[in-house]
């Protein structure tokens, strides 16, 4: 009898990078595509600072050869690694050897960098699959320019959908984090049904998705869970402190848009397009305008076009925007009227700009020119740069600009996980995306701890849980 089997690649006692691969007979699916938060390298991106990135033009080759990706070259265009030595590669991975599918697909459950980076990479004949929200977000990502776009055959998926490998089928399920369309997934190959979270919490504005996720695996009788846990301690007994809900957040943010007196700068991801549409309506319930870094607005309004369906008649759809002339670059076609510095200066208190860390040296023209109506606030709400960074809070001092930090994060609190867990009730569970996932309270159920590169059968982790007295 065909087994189905797991192989890990990634995300293994790491954050982020998750790569498992599942296969049985001749098929598999790669799930996800991206590369761990602490290796080597790490895929540059517009909202870090100086980070140490790959080499252009070099960048598979230095991710396949420092391990960060998944040594499987029929998934890469070959034109990345034309001239590679293979046997180095297979080197890197102990000589390992790989179950050999004739087929591999890709999931790519959401639009962080640390789950998608490798995409670009991929062969042309590759098949992808994600939800049909992440791909207009991606699509809006590649117009902005905060990723390259991918040859491979991408197909965007409803929520709940069902694709059938022939050897297994795989669900794609709707989850709640903090980038738009993330989602997990549900692999049934006739013997075991196997579910990956993805990255998710329970704080954000859609907890009912969590909860309708686990009611599908207690009713599909899933055996093995996989799951994240980027926010487990070292030590398990340590307290993990609450986040905010979305709704607190939201409120916290309205209050500081209110009571403003000079410019509101705005910095935020741009790949959590619901909170943005929300922080857009809500400054113009507020009286405010909304202007944007010109990257930010392309995504936005790239993403829109595409059809977002979690925005279907959102108000801030109808918002006027307008772009900062100084963002727009010779290669970028912006979508709004833009607006100088000048202009912007001389009526801050009409605004919340939406920003973007690398613009910091606007703030010493938009703090100087014009009219001072009062002080100008600065809220970092969920982005990479914090107000403690050593630039920012320089500027922030010079300027006597009020910070805000509006945070709630992506992640489920270890508490949240320990309650998945019980209430899905697997035979065994996996916690990936985190670097202490032996911290985590399985609540009586039987945890299994990969290594990087091992290849297991499913049957045999639950065979494990049955010797160890799980069911």
């Amino acid at each position: 009898m065909r087994e189905g089997k797991l192989t890990f690649f990634g995300g293994v006692g790491k954050s982020g990078g998750v790569q498992v691969l599942y296969g049985k007979g001749n098929e598999a699916v790669l799930f996800d595509f991206g590369v761990e938060h602490s290796s080597l390298l790490f895929p540059k991106q517009l909202t870090l600072y100086e980070p140490v990135g790959a080499t252009p033009g070099r960048e598979l080759r230095q991710y396949l050869l420092g391990g960060m990706t998944a040594p499987l070259l029929q998934l890469y265009d070959p034109e990345h690694i034309r001239g590679l030595d293979t046997a180095k590669v297979r080197q890197v991975w102990g000589d390992r050897d790989f179950p050999h599918y004739g087929q591999i697909s890709l999931f790519v459950g959401h639009m962080h960098t640390d789950h998608i980076a490798v995409l670009p990479y991929a062969k042309s004949d590759i098949p992808v699959y994600m939800n049909r929200d992440a791909f207009s977000l991606y699509r809006g990502m590649v117009a902005g320019g905060h990723i390259s776009d991918t040859a491979a055959r991408i197909t965007a998926c409803d929520d709940l959908s069902v694709v059938d490998f022939g050897e297994f089928t795989m669900q794609i399920v709707e989850m709640d984090h903090n980038a738009t369309g993330a989602a997990g997934i549900i692999i049934d190959d006739g013997s075991h049904k196997i579910a990956y979270t993805g990255d998710w919490r329970r704080q954000g504005k859609h907890p009912e998705r969590i909860d309708r996720f686990i009611e599908l695996c207690r009713n599909k009788g899933v055996d093995l869970l996989l799951t994240e846990g980027t926010r487990l301690p070292a030590d398990p007994s340590a307290a993990v402190s609450r986040q905010m809900t979305e709704d607190e957040l939201l409120a916290r943010y309205s209050d500081i848009v209110d009571e403003a007196d000079g410019l509101v700068y705005l910095q935020m991801s741009p790949r959590d397009l619901e909170r943005m549409a929300d922080m857009i309506a809500i400054a113009a319930e507020r009286g405010r305008k909304v202007v944007m870094e010109a990257s930010h607005a392309v995504i936005w309004h790239t993403a829109n076009r595409e059809g977002l369906r979690i925005l279907e008649g959102h108000p801030a759809l109808e918002a006027d925007i307008q772009i900062v002339d100084a963002t727009v670059t010779d290669k970028m076609a912006a979508p709004y009227k833009t607006i100088s510095l000048e202009r912007l200066a001389e009526r801050k208190h009409e605004y919340v700009y939406f920003f973007k860390f690398p613009d910091l040296a606007h703030m010493i023209e938009l703090e100087t020119l014009g009219n001072l109506p009062g002080r100008s606030h600065f809220i970092q709400s969920d982005y990479s740069v914090k107000l403690d960074h050593p630039d920012m809070a320089k500027y922030l001092n010079t300027f006597g600009i009020i910070g805000h930090t509006l945070c709630n994060g992506g992640h489920a609190h270890p508490e949240a996980i320990a309650d998945m867990i019980e209430r899905i009730a697997p035979k065994a569970v996996v916690t990936l995306h985190s670097r202490h996932p032996r911290s985590q309270n399985t609540r009586g159920i039987y945890a299994y701890y990969p290594e990087k590169g091992e290849t297991v059968a499913v049957s045999s982790i639950l065979a494990s849980a049955v010797g160890a007295g799980n069911r």
